[in-house]
């Protein structure tokens, strides 16, 4: 009788070890089901893509990388995105000038409430800009700062060496002030059948070139500087570029800031 009672106790616990284990193995499975994940992994798992953020994402293709870094904070943030368009008298003026139509494009692109532009132009060199006017341009830099460091203007007035140091100064100016802020650097317009000229904007291409800068080459958009063509493209006077030349400014840029899928 005492072997039978002892039989029955063992056969009782390993019953009641395999119900146990069988209860506790239906439970992990439960927890594991989609249903019951938190509600941190279950909006991790079914949070579909934004497609009108990736849209925009895209159309940034050509951006600096930090550029593109803040677009896609400013859109997270539900604040504009500012372009500042920074240079001499050459980048012109009126609803005809480059600056206006790149930003009618920009905005029809990715969105009036998105993208803002300012342009600050000067009729100054570029040691004249950073001792007298540089404060406009750090109250308020922007994201984006394209800028033409008075290039032109600096032509046969402020050698080259010291115009660079200038462009380096502004640019870490801008960086101590708001250090997420991307300068991409372009040309003014070209000329016609010049000597110096083209010497000192190939310096500034290096200069972009040694330093990581992005540079935006507008001038391959232009006929060449010898070509008699290259009149029709410029003002009377060379100041700035003619309503054509305006408008291949603009169509090179727009092209640039507003990636489009061959």
């Amino acid at each position: 009788m005492k072997a039978f009672i002892t039989i029955l106790l063992a056969a009782c616990c390993v019953f009641i070890l395999i119900a146990g284990n069988l209860h506790w193995q239906k439970r992990i499975a439960g927890s594991a089901a989609p249903e019951n994940l938190s509600a941190a992994k279950k909006s991790e798992v079914a949070d579909p893509a934004d497609p009108e953020k990736e849209r925009i994402l895209s159309l940034a293709s050509n951006w600096p990388k930090s550029s593109r870094k803040q677009l896609e904070k400013a859109l997270d943030e539900h604040r504009s995105f500012t372009i500042t368009i920074l240079g001499s008298k050459s980048l012109g003026e009126g609803p005809d000038s480059w600056p206006e139509l790149l930003k009618a494009e920009l905005q029809s692109a990715y969105g009036k409430d998105l993208i803002e532009t300012k342009t600050l132009s000067y009729d100054l060199t570029s040691s004249q800009f950073v001792n007298q006017s540089m404060e406009d341009l750090l109250k308020n830099p922007g994201d984006l700062i394209l800028f033409e460091p008075f290039t032109l203007n600096d032509n046969g007035e402020v050698g080259t060496k010291a115009g660079l140091e200038n462009l380096a100064l502004v640019m870490e100016e801008v960086k101590s002030k708001n250090p997420d802020s991307t300068f991409i650097l372009q040309p003014p317009h070209p000329l016609y059948d010049t000597i110096y000229y083209p010497k000192d904007v190939e310096e500034l291409k290096e200069y972009s070139e040694e330093n990581s800068i992005h540079y935006l080459d507008h001038w391959t958009a232009w006929p060449e500087l010898d070509d008699p063509e290259m009149k029709e493209f410029l003002a009377p006077n060379n100041s700035q570029p003619s309503e054509k030349g305006h408008r291949v400014w603009a169509d090179f840029l727009i092209d640039y800031f507003i990636h489009k899928e061959s």
